[in-house]
């Protein structure tokens, strides 16, 4: 159909981590509940408790992987 109503793509919403005690930062996989500065996950490199979230944020798959989709 050539003026069909086009698929509409959603964005992967993406939390990202902050470890105070080693620095690190972790993107991970939204989560209900997640907020700015609320608590985050157990970082994976220090195993300390101490993360923050500090981005929330979506990204739009690559024009390939929408081209075979």
């Amino acid at each position: 159909m050539l003026f069909g109503k086009k698929k509409e793509i959603t964005p992967e919403i993406y939390s990202e981590d902050f470890c105070q005690s080693c620095s690190e930062k972790t993107k991970r996989r939204y989560e209900e509940g997640d907020y700015i500065y609320g608590s985050g996950l157990q970082c994976k490199k220090c195993m300390s408790s101490n993360t923050v979230v500090t981005a929330i944020y979506g990204e739009y798959p690559e024009e390939d992987t929408r081209a075979k989709a």
